[in-house]
């Protein structure tokens, strides 16, 4: 791929990372137990389902939230500015987006992961593609 600060630069491979495979919260839900979760599937997609709830009551509340090695949650505003602070309203606010950072633990995982060369999945549509005609 080129370099987007650099359109004269040759061109070079870089690392993607692709999903193997989306686990919906039934699936993760599925993934916990097999670790010898003394709860059942139902009680963890219930558990995470109001966890979710909880989670968006309180960033609209005003609070953040740090679960631990999982991270912190927060809102984050995008606005349109005023020329001055008493011409600021609610109108000015444009989105309001949940935000996560990760735990250390989380935030670089780089030296427990696993890598494989693979197709793009675009390249791999392609060939599977011409193999067809």
């Amino acid at each position: 791929m080129g370099n987007p600060t650099d359109p004269t630069a040759a061109k070079r491979a870089y690392a993607h990372a692709q999903a193997k495979d989306v686990l919906d919260i039934n699936k993760f839900a599925e993934h916990i137990v097999s670790h010898g979760c003394v709860y059942s599937k139902g009680d963890i997609v219930g558990i995470l389902t109001i966890a979710v709830a909880c989670i968006k009551e309180n960033l609209l509340a005003g609070n953040s939230i740090e679960l631990g090695e999982l991270g912190k949650f927060y809102i984050s505003l995008g606005s349109q500015g005023a020329r001055t602070f008493d011409e600021f309203t609610a109108q000015n606010i444009k989105k309001v987006s949940a935000k996560w950072t990760p735990s250390k633990e989380l935030k670089n995982l780089r030296n427990k992961a696993e890598f494989e060369r693979v197709l793009t999945k675009k390249d791999e549509a392609e060939a599977k593609k011409d193999a067809y005609q």
